[in-house]
């Protein structure tokens, strides 16, 4: 069963504020009557769980979707490279004393370690392959090969737009929705909590039912309540 330390509602934890408003959604009809609790705040705390739970699933839901997505691209990008890197040494191995088809395809060079970089080069290398065929008529490599290149770096190229498409449709809405709901909700905490301490001192144990910590009598003798300030 959660413990609340304290009733700086604005320094929850989403954990913690998910315990409070599960205790609320449990206990503030009960409490209504004798605490005088008005209705639009009882109202409030018998939905506040739901909805705040529905904001972290989707959070959540996202943050598992572009974890997919990014799986899928290293996929991708796995089976891309090294498909590329078996054309790259099959054209040095068939043309190795063609310096010209060695130079217009970029295979000397060592292949670069950052993705951008990787697919600049695997581009080239399509694009000269193309360039070749127009100029020479003739096929360095199996026309096949590089159709398969190309559908390897295509795969590729759409799951990294889906993560694209992903991060523009996801966060900023949701996120700026799920602050907000954040801090009225402990607007709302800090109200409820006025509303009880008309009845009850900081020490009553049934705060806890309310999602309050319950201050020890030390504590309470120590003068100040612990709620945030405006």
């Amino acid at each position: 069963m959660a413990v609340f330390n304290d009733n700086y509602f604005t320094n929850d934890s989403y954990a913690t504020r998910t315990e409070r408003l599960k205790m609320l959604k449990n206990y503030i009809e009960y409490w209504e009557t004798s605490l005088s609790i008005p209705k639009s705040l009882v109202n409030w705390g018998l939905n506040a769980y739901d909805k705040w739970i529905k904001a972290l699933s989707i959070a959540e839901n996202k943050k598992s979707k572009s974890f997919d997505f990014y799986q899928e691209l290293r996929d991708a990008d796995e089976e891309l490279f090294k498909y590329y890197l078996k054309c790259k040494r099959l054209l040095k191995s068939t043309k190795s004393q063609d310096e010209s088809i060695l130079s217009l395809f970029g295979v000397n060079s060592r292949f670069p370690r950052k993705r951008h970089e990787k697919i600049a080069v695997i581009e080239k290398f399509i694009r000269a392959y193309q360039i070749h065929l127009n100029q020479k008529k003739e096929k360095v490599l199996p026309q096949e090969f590089i159709d398969r290149l190309i559908r390897f770096l295509n795969n590729s190229l759409q799951v990294a737009q889906k993560i694209e498409n992903l991060k523009k449709d996801k966060s900023e809405k949701d996120t700026a929705i799920q602050i907000e709901l954040f801090k009225e909700d402990a607007r709302k905490l800090r109200s409820l909590y006025s509303w009880a301490l008309m009845n009850w001192d900081q020490d009553n144990a049934y705060l806890f039912q309310l999602g309050f910590a319950v201050k020890s009598k030390k504590d309470k003798d120590g003068g100040e309540d612990d709620t945030e300030r405006e």
